[in-house]
């Protein structure tokens, strides 16, 4: 249990060089290449990576080893190594959505964006901030292992309610019976969400150049009853709304993450976290472990 009426610890935050330097992203990029055990590589299935020898899955998740000395997959997905198992029983072989969208911003910050579960409020007040329960401090709960985080807060009622009358209607099959909005963070780029129990949502962060990323992602909603053309159709249907939905949040994210781009450059000094924002001090530690001070000024 958090004490909230103690300081958060103070961590060691990467500089601004790290996001505006190209040199530094070379250097980066190698340091992820050569250095990190095991990276995201897609999803099984994906033409691009059927047949290679270095990729072990984790139910639907595929991940390339990189380094001959890397332990076992599921001893470096730590505790999360399950809940990718329990994500992939909603995830059949296609995604009844997919989309991208790039940002003008290092790859870095838009994982930093997810990882702050406090920015819905003032970044999403009309979309996310409405899904989840108010009481925060009793209804979000945050576990932590190594570079992997995970979080969970209960759905507001009128959330779940309408999340139970689409999973009756559509004919869905849930991996869990929970009402809650789940996000898991496998670092360094991968990320989670669901809804319900129900949707899944596979994002993938994709570095393009030291001031650009793209940020992919895929929708899965899966039924039981496949051939039920009444629940069919309105799974088509809803697939559609949760795609917009998904995007609209998305783009909400973008102008906020470009600006924080812009400004880095102009920071006198590490940030401060708080205590809900440890994981994004989980992230900037394990890029420290593997990447070579030396390569940027502070």
């Amino acid at each position: 249990m958090l004490s909230y009426d103690l300081a958060p610890p103070r961590r060691t935050l990467l500089p601004p060089g790290w996001f505006h330097d190209p040199a530094a992203h070379r250097a980066e990029d190698a340091a992820l290449s050569t250095c990190l055990p095991w990276r995201f590589a897609g999803l099984a299935g994906d033409p691009d990576i059927a047949g290679d020898a270095a990729v072990t899955a984790c139910g639907r998740f595929v991940f390339c080893r990189q380094t001959p000395d890397a332990p076992p997959l599921s001893d470096w997905l730590l505790p999360f190594a399950a809940q990718l198992e329990r994500l992939s029983l909603v995830m059949d072989d296609s995604p009844v959505a997919s989309d991208s969208l790039e940002f003008a911003a290092n790859w870095k910050i838009l994982a930093e964006n997810t990882l702050d579960d406090f920015h819905g409020s003032t970044v999403h007040p009309q979309t996310i901030h409405p899904a989840v329960d108010a009481d925060w401090r009793r209804h979000l709960e945050t576990w932590r292992a190594g570079p992997h985080s995970r979080s969970s807060w209960k759905l507001s009622d009128s959330t779940a309610g309408w999340w139970d009358k689409l999973v009756a209607r559509g004919r869905l099959r849930r991996f869990s019976d929970q009402n809650r909005y789940d996000h898991t963070f496998i670092f360094p780029d991968l990320y989670v969400s669901s809804f319900h129990g129900a949707m899944v949502i596979v994002h993938r962060i994709v570095p393009l150049s030291v001031g650009c990323s793209r940020l992919e992602w895929r929708i899965y909603l899966a039924t039981d009853q496949p051939d039920d053309r009444r629940a069919g159709s309105f799974r088509r249907g809803l697939a559609s709304m949760l795609s917009s939905s998904a995007r609209q949040v998305i783009e909400e994210d973008r102008p906020l993450c470009e600006q924080v781009q812009q400004a880095r450059g102009a920071a006198t000094g590490p940030g401060m976290l708080g205590w809900r924002e440890q994981r994004i001090g989980d992230f900037h530690a394990a890029l420290a472990a593997i990447l070579d001070p030396e390569c940027v000024p502070a």
